[in-house]
């Protein structure tokens, strides 16, 4: 079942949007194909810009979270437990801040007339808005800086949890008697055999990246925006023919993921090639100059992403309360909360709208998880294995495009712009979320509590429901939070499904973000951040709370 509904609903939109792209959909008065839409695509002067703009931020965020990720977890391998620990907690806390919220922060920090200019120009008296201008508008490198900040703790963790499964701290004692440094035996011993395990969490940053819409209306430049941002326009035209535009530039959307994939494959295969002789060449140390200068400015370069991180946070709840700020004061001349005052008598929707949304995706996705994980005990490994790829699929294809095509059959059938059309949309992208963080302590749990329950006389019915789920509670608490922050953040899927109609806290916090007032949006990017951090913190607490009570 939940194949079919991940699976049939991707297939079923690109299809569409591939008629579409034609020219041809019978429901919108259009029954004879034509190329005009493809010809008035690739007439448009931003195209040739827009792709470069969108294939920029994409592939420097994700080689800049990957490259910054595996050397925050070759770090976390030689150093002390308690230095990793650390380092897990507060990538945990940076990966539960949702993209949205982010993006304000970061836009309020760097914008020509951010908190960063304003520290710079009281320090030094230079005037650098227009620096500053130029690069967060023309070359989309704010983008990428963002979708950097926000992948690389999503990475370092993924990696640390695939490096538990290698034992490092056994082969790296095993190569320094051998006379290997440790930097460099985890260079030539544990990533070799830890990058095949992370290449799907690289590889779904790598098609996020370029298929980001929130981040992009946030931080991306705007003459012209990047690719989906300009689908996003077509799409959204009063003007119907516009729409088959949009179709048209989402198959292209789709072409430049695939091949964004793809030229990571083939660069991955040439990079083996060419490591391959380096690797075995029996040099046991890195060159002393290498380590004395790149360990210093990596080191500082983590700390400079840390602290624009906490200071694009910072920003939100001091612009939400900024009466009068002029430009370069430090911080705001008179402070009000007048407009909480007004977002409070207006919040009530969105908040109660988000709540619900999260908490109804998030039962459907447990139940369909746990479905999943009890039918996989009926069939071979490699049957599961494959339809377990399937499953996230909705990482990788990009959301735009699909998404058009879903929100043409939503309106054939009645129920566009509907609470019930929401929630099937935000289920596509938080359903691989929840199965993901569900699987591994579910298959880890020993079979043989269940064989007793039934040796005892037990229905499996009842070992199920008294046994099962309640050993996996604290799991199953986790991938709810899990599931419900995702919920929170998504802004793209309850857009095209409720049409403006359906508000939540991340629609209202981008809308506001990218054209209305910043105190607004800063009030928004609050609670969106703390509602987010809230569903984590209680999952967390569920999860350990049931761990200490079980040992």
């Amino acid at each position: 079942m939940a194949l079919v509904l991940l699976v049939g609903s991707i297939a079923i939109g690109l299809l569409l949007v591939g008629l579409m792209a034609i020219g041809y959909l019978p429901a919108l008065n259009a029954a004879k194909p034509t190329l005009a839409p493809l010809h008035a695509l690739l007439a448009d002067a931003r195209l040739l810009s827009s792709v470069g703009e969108t294939v920029l931020a994409g592939f420097a965020a994700t080689l800049g979270a990957s490259i910054t990720a595996f050397f925050l977890v070759a770090r976390a391998s030689i150093r002390d437990a308690a230095s990793t620990a650390r380092q897990q907690r507060w990538a945990v806390a940076f990966m539960a801040v949702p993209h949205a919220a982010l993006g304000l922060g970061l836009a309020f920090l760097l914008a020509p007339t951010g908190w960063l200019v304003r520290l710079i120009v009281g320090a030094t008296g230079l005037d650098i808005s227009a620096g500053a201008e130029f690069v967060s508008a023309k070359q989309g490198l704010l983008l990428a800086l963002g979708l950097y900040l926000k992948e690389t703790p999503f990475l370092f963790l993924a990696m640390m949890a695939a490096q538990s499964h290698l034992a490092p701290q056994r082969q790296l004692t095993v190569a320094g008697a051998m006379g290997y440094s440790a930097p460099m035996a985890w260079i030539k011993i544990v990533l070799p055999q830890l990058y095949p395990l992370v290449r799907f969490p690289i590889l779904a940053v790598l098609a996020y990246s370029h298929s980001v819409v929130d981040m992009s209306l946030l931080l991306g430049p705007t003459t012209p925006p990047t690719l989906p941002i300009l689908i996003l326009h077509w799409n959204n035209d009063p003007d119907l023919d516009q729409r088959f535009v949009a179709a048209a530039a989402s198959l292209l959307q789709v072409a430049l993921v695939v091949g964004a994939l793809v030229l990571w494959l083939a660069l991955e295969r040439l990079a083996t090639l060419f490591l391959r002789g380096w690797i075995c060449n029996g040099r046991r140390h890195l060159p002393p100059m290498l380590v004395l200068v790149l360990g210093p400015l990596a080191r500082g370069w983590v700390w400079l992403c840390l602290a624009l991180s906490f200071l694009s946070l910072l920003t939100l709840p001091v612009w939400s309360v900024a009466f009068a700020w002029r430009f370069p004061a430090l911080l705001p001349q008179q402070a009000s909360f007048a407009f909480w005052e007004r977002a409070l008598g207006e919040i009530g929707t969105p908040l109660v709208t988000s709540l619900a949304l999260a908490a109804a995706v998030t039962v459907a996705a447990l139940a369909l998880a746990v479905a999943c994980l009890e039918h996989e005990r009926r069939l071979t490994p490699e049957i599961v294995a494959a339809a377990e790829r399937w499953l996230y699929l909705p990482l990788l294809v990009p959301e735009i495009s699909f998404l058009v095509g879903l929100q043409v059959l939503l309106l054939v059938i009645g129920l566009n712009g509907t609470w019930l059309a929401v929630a099937w949309l935000q289920l596509l992208f938080v359903f691989p979320y929840v199965f993901l963080s569900l699987k591994e302590p579910w298959r880890a749990l020993d079979p043989r509590f269940e064989r007793i329950g039934l040796t005892l006389g037990a229905a499996p019915s009842r070992v199920f429901w008294r046994i099962k789920l309640p050993m996996l509670r604290g799991a199953l608490a986790w991938s709810a939070a899990i599931g419900c922050a995702v919920s929170l953040s998504l802004y793209l899927p309850t857009l095209q499904g409720g049409e403006g109609r359906i508000t939540t806290l991340a629609t209202e916090a981008v809308t506001l973000g990218s054209g209305g007032d910043r105190r607004l949006a800063g009030i928004y990017g609050v609670l969106q951040a703390v509602a987010t951090a809230l569903c984590l913190s209680l999952g967390l607490l569920a999860a350990r709370s049931r761990w200490r009570a079980v040992r």
